[in-house]
């Protein structure tokens, strides 16, 4: 199972976290894009942890 996290950064801008990956400096519905893309890639099909 791929763990992912999308996390609001204190500067408000919108993080995406996985083992082995960051990608810093998104807007949410970006961050949201990413790990739904992330997740299908990976083979899941859960959203992602907010």
């Amino acid at each position: 199972m791929a763990a992912i996290n999308v996390v609001q950064n204190d500067d408000g801008l919108w993080a995406v976290t996985a083992q082995g990956l960051v990608i810093t400096g998104l807007s949410r519905e970006d961050a949201e894009a990413f790990a739904e893309a992330f997740l299908r890639l990976h083979g899941e099909r859960t959203p992602p942890a907010s």
